[in-house]
């Protein structure tokens, strides 16, 4: 009995962990992929921002993608990406007449950036693993990159146990505009290395499921040059654990993708994350695939809802709400089309970051927490 092209991508998108045990092989096609995509913050409300623009970000982004085999064994990848942005961001925060803190933003029309980003990889295919890597940079008017990747995996039990682990470094150099005439700092710099290791598990046809750790050391210079006052420590390691669980329900030709993320830093937060998404065939050439996130932290240790600026410098403290206690949840849907060579995918997400959401204790709660839409477009193509 054959089956479609759609339900065949669709079971096979049951499996798709990264290290999946036989799912490692050299590509047989070339695919090239293109994206476009929509990214556009909620403007704040006066009563949240003392004076200043409302507006906030508003990104474009385009994503362009090459995978091709080279030879039986190998493969080769580009990445580019481009990006233009504008809008306004937090500058600072004071009490407001009720004791509640307002927010001053950076003048919408003074932020407008670009951002470039070029990566190139390749893979190549042992018979009972794989081993890959990449290097890539990215610029913009402030920020320059330079990145580079190592990754291998190993099949084991008849390749339905893979162990798969990388490392990444980063080196990254800050040059903040205007810097004479905000007092910024002109010329900084930051190193970031990353380790993971996890292990996946195929459990019977159908289902599969993967854990893994990693850490990651960053240090150098990790304040944020365009707020007022934010003095943030100069080494920083995170730990993340993942698990992630896909099923393939044959009766409904649908797939269940369930993920969770425990995060822990040493600025003091510990989120969690947890996502569930289902990915529903309809018909031999559609899906639409409906996907809920929620997401909470607590606190950094030095967070404040309202700058003190009587502080020295040598203490830290920061109003940036990303380092608030906050929940968010967030929603989206996607439809996916396969015709032949052509796929398409169509996306919308809302995203609500609110205290009340938070499964931490919320002592200062933060003004500007964001709200955002975003719809992305894109086309791969087969030859």
């Amino acid at each position: 009995i054959s089956r479609s092209r759609s339900l065949l991508a669709l079971s096979t998108t049951a499996l798709a962990l990264p290290g999946i045990a036989g799912a490692d092989a050299p590509p047989v096609e070339s695919i090239l992929s293109y994206k476009i995509s929509n990214y556009k913050e909620d403007d704040l409300s006066r009563r949240e921002v003392l004076f200043g623009d409302l507006d906030r970000y508003d990104i474009d982004v385009h994503q362009f993608q090459l995978i091709t085999p080279v030879g039986r064994n190998m493969a080769l990848r580009i990445d580019a990406n481009y990006e233009s942005l504008s809008g306004a961001s937090p500058w600072f925060t004071l009490a407001g007449s009720n004791g509640d803190p307002v927010v001053s933003l950076s003048g919408a029309s003074g932020i407008r950036d670009r951002r470039a980003e070029i990566s190139v990889g390749g893979s190549y295919y042992l018979e009972n693993g794989s081993i890959s890597g990449n290097i890539g940079y990215s610029e913009e008017d402030d920020y320059r990159a330079v990145y580079a990747g190592l990754s291998g995996e190993r099949h084991f039990n008849n390749d339905n146990t893979t162990l798969s682990a990388g490392l990444s470094y980063s080196s990254d150099d800050i040059s903040p505009t205007d810097a004479k005439l905000f007092n910024r700092v002109s010329d900084e710099h930051k190193n970031s290395a990353s380790a993971y290791f996890s292990v996946s598990q195929l459990i019977n046809q159908v289902s599969s499921i993967q854990s893994g750790f990693s850490i990651t050391e960053q240090s150098g210079f990790l304040s944020d040059p365009y707020k007022l006052r934010d003095v943030r420590p100069e080494d920083k390691t995170l730990l993340a654990w993942t698990t992630s669980y896909r099923r393939f329900l044959t009766s409904a030709g649908a797939a269940l993708h369930l993920n969770y993320r425990l995060y822990h830093d040493d600025f003091g937060i510990s989120s969690h994350t947890l996502d569930i998404a289902w990915h529903q065939n309809i018909g031999r050439s559609y899906r639409l695939i409906p996907a809920l996130r929620y997401y909470s932290q607590p606190a950094a240790d030095f967070f404040t809802n309202i700058d003190d600026f009587s502080q020295p410098l040598t203490v830290p403290q920061s109003s940036d709400y990303r380092l608030s206690a906050f929940g968010a949840i967030s929603g989206s849907i996607s439809f996916v089309t396969d015709f032949g060579e052509w796929t398409t995918t169509l996306t919308a997400e809302r995203y609500i970051a609110n205290e009340k959401y938070s499964a931490h204790e919320v002592s200062q709660p933060s003004t500007a927490l964001v709200t955002y839409e975003r719809i992305s477009f894109g086309i791969d193509y087969s030859f």
